[in-house]
């Protein structure tokens, strides 16, 4: 008898010790339910604020100390090229030139961009020539003085779409049309020699940039553009590209220090205007962005 009361009394001591750890297993499970990790939230639960606070409208001005070469070459037909030159060397323009440059841009919802940009490059000299020069349909003699000028113009307008967009790291495909406007003239006043060219294209570019967040101050930015065609007679090329770190002030300022590369390489093989063009704009970069 005394033996059964003993076998009853272990039974129960199983069934309750089984109980309890059922109990405790089941109020664990329900805890980690109710308190989902940052690891792993479920879609309806908020998700963690990026590093940065995004903005919807941006300006932003930069100075660009840039280092210019230019080759060019402006051939009086098909047939007869002209003289390859190079704009700084054989000229006397400036080769190097502290740039401002600006643009604004808009960012209608989470993944959106609308950027408008443009700068524009002047330079003029005066130099005695010491070789020949056949410039479009002109000849200059080696020993005259000729005064020259070259302008570059461009203003773009870029839409991008971010396809990766997380806490840190945000990375967009872009697309832009850039309206290029390049001015070249030559004068030999003594002998009235004058030769001038002038070119408007608009050039699509496709691109990427992104951004990645060390933390709510500091970032690293990047960005690129790109195109090159053949049709016709004209082959082209254009890149435009830069990278910077960042330094966020305050939600509304940031400070910038990068390097920006711009390239343009035209050769033409049109009847109408035969030559090419070959020029490189890089250097350091300074910029501020003002933000909403």
């Amino acid at each position: 008898m005394s033996a059964v009361i003993h076998e009853r009394k272990v039974a129960s001591t199983l069934a309750l010790s089984l109980l309890v750890g059922l109990l405790l297993g089941a109020s664990a499970a329900h805890a980690a339910d109710k308190k989902p990790t940052n690891d792993k939230l479920p879609d309806w639960a908020p998700q963690p604020k990026p590093h940065v606070i995004e903005d919807r409208f941006r300006v932003e001005v930069m100075a660009l100390n840039a280092y210019l070469d230019t080759d060019l070459r402006i051939d009086p037909t098909l047939a007869t090229q002209g003289t390859l030159l190079n704009a700084e060397e054989d000229l006397g323009l400036d080769d190097t030139k502290l740039l401002p440059l600006a643009e604004i841009t808009l960012l209608p919802g989470d993944r959106h961009l609308i950027r408008l940009s443009g700068f524009g490059l002047r330079r003029s000299a005066q130099k005695i020539i010491d070789r020949t020069i056949v410039f479009d349909e002109q000849t200059y003699r080696a020993g005259e003085p000729v005064d020259s000028t070259l302008n570059l113009t461009m203003v773009g307008l870029t839409y991008g779409y971010s396809v990766v967009k997380t806490r840190r790291l945000d990375l967009a495909l872009t697309f832009g049309i850039q309206v290029v406007e390049v001015e070249a003239n030559a004068v030999v006043r003594r002998r009235v020699v004058r030769e001038s060219e002038n070119g408007v294209t608009p050039l699509p570019l496709a691109g990427i940039e992104g951004r990645f967040d060390f933390n709510d101050r500091w970032s690293f930015e990047a960005r690129a553009q790109y195109l090159s065609v053949e049709f016709d007679e004209i082959d082209g090329s254009v890149l435009d590209a830069r990278a910077a770190l960042t330094w966020r002030m305050n939600p509304h300022f940031v400070f910038g220090l990068g390097y920006r590369n711009f390239n343009v390489q035209v050769d033409s093989r049109d009847t109408d205007t035969p030559g090419l063009v070959d020029l490189t704009m890089a250097g350091p970069l300074l910029f501020m962005r003002a933000s909403l």
